[in-house]
């Protein structure tokens, strides 16, 4: 008789070993993926922008005024929130936002795409390392941009070019103007049919210094076979799966493998 471990035990012991497997770049060869994993992705050390950011976040927590907006889950409908219950759902987590700061500082990246600014905070924390970076963040979501601007306003270290519409359209002249990208964001979690489309533009724009971090590559089965198809295509070395993210490098030094990091 076969005995099927029960789902949470199965579930358990997936947590173990991801959180063991390239634990402080134990097991890893590459020099370059040693150095990302023990000096950016796990290094914990708050720099000065972050008390910044938070505070934002502190004072966007308590607006009461009611914002309706598309449902982006029930196509049709309409949610109406307060400001404050829209950034405790939809803005990145303190941890998420620390990580891109990490990787923009790591690697110096200067010209900055971002796909769903949603509440602005993620884009401070992209563009807060340096003065004289290029920004540009699209949102499909209108109602969602006078909450990123309060963010800009009140934090932003370098201007912000905030553009809206659908990232299908808005995507060709951002990155046209941008002329090639450092770093692209994807917090493109709600997109799951264009995200391919909007992955391959990109990638016209991309040098082997580049890299793409994904939002949500396991929140649901389509982004799971998404992150899965990244990592398999030809022009992608590099892929880091952080669970709740994922970062992709294009750089051809690099020997190809994906590598599972507890985050």
């Amino acid at each position: 008789m076969q005995i099927i471990p029960k789902a949470n035990t199965l579930r358990k012991s997936v947590l173990l070993y991801r959180g063991i497997r390239y634990r402080r770049g134990y097991g890893v060869h590459s020099p370059f993926v040693f150095n990302l994993i023990t000096k950016v992705i796990e290094e914990r050390c708050s720099y000065y922008s972050f008390y910044d950011i938070e505070l934002i976040r502190k004072q966007l927590l308590f607006r009461d005024d009611v914002i309706a907006y598309p449902d982006r889950q029930q196509k049709g409908k309409l949610r109406r929130r307060t400001i404050g219950e829209i950034v405790e759902r939809e803005a990145i987590k303190p941890k998420h936002g620390a990580l891109l700061f990490r990787l923009a500082n790591y690697f110096k990246s200067r010209n900055i795409l971002q796909l769903g600014s949603s509440m602005g905070l993620s884009t401070l924390y992209l563009t807060s390392y340096a003065p004289g970076l290029k920004c540009i963040a699209l949102e499909n979501v209108p109602e969602f941009a006078p909450i990123a601007r309060i963010a800009y306003e009140k934090g932003g270290h370098n201007p912000v070019d905030l553009r809206i519409g659908s990232n299908k359209e808005l995507l060709p002249q951002a990155l046209e103007d941008l002329k090639q990208v450092d770093f692209v964001f994807f917090n493109t979690l709600y997109e799951q049919p264009d995200n391919v489309w909007l992955f391959n533009e990109c990638t016209k724009y991309a040098h082997d210094g580049s890299l793409f971090v994904f939002e949500g590559i396991k929140a649901n089965q389509k982004m799971r076979e998404f992150w899965k198809e990244i990592c398999a295509r030809p022009e992608v070395t590099v892929t880091i799966d952080l669970y709740s993210m994922g970062i992709v490098f294009f750089n051809k030094k690099l020997h190809k493998r994906n590598y599972i990091v507890y985050f």
